[in-house]
């Protein structure tokens, strides 16, 4: 992977995310989170968009470390924010503070926070929400098989016969 998020050999494809392998300026590997992921996507569109308009080829993708987040339980967290190093309570809120500020839209925090306040008081886990296209999906697949399934059988099939 090149220094400006893109293929080898191949400038029109960039690799974002997951798919990311990419050391930064100190050799140190860049974590697999979100941010990373969220900088490289506006990198990638600064780019593409400076390429439409003509403009020469900008600097080399750097990832700005904002920290690190994580829960431990309820109202229960870490944070790593620069020197910072917080436990407990107060990591809780600045995680809860930070998600928020991150989701996109009024009716989505507000969403996020009525979830997070049943969760908490009734000790509920999340629910598994079935779309109506999973649910034709898995009937279809019921009666019909799983053309994946079926692909592989035939492929094992066909191998065996070939071996004889």
């Amino acid at each position: 992977m090149e220094k400006d998020l893109t293929v080898p050999n191949h400038p029109e494809i960039f690799v974002l995310g997951d798919m990311m392998n990419l050391n930064d300026e100190h050799g140190n590997q860049l974590p697999g989170v979100a941010q990373v992921a969220i900088q490289g996507g506006r990198y990638a569109a600064a780019t593409i968009k400076d390429r439409l308009d003509g403009k020469p080829a900008g600097k080399p993708f750097r990832y700005f470390d904002k920290g690190s987040l994580a829960t431990i339980s309820r109202f229960s967290a870490v944070a790593s924010i620069g020197k910072l190093r917080l436990g407990g309570f107060p990591a809780w809120l600045i995680w809860v503070a930070v998600h928020l500020l991150y989701l996109v839209g009024f009716k989505n925090r507000v969403s996020a926070v009525m979830h997070w306040a049943v969760s908490f008081i009734g000790r509920g886990r999340s629910e598994r929400v079935s779309t109506i296209q999973q649910a034709f999906a898995r009937r279809a697949i019921h009666e019909y098989g799983d053309p994946f399934e079926r692909t592989r059988l035939e492929a094992i099939v066909a191998d065996s016969t070939k071996a004889k």
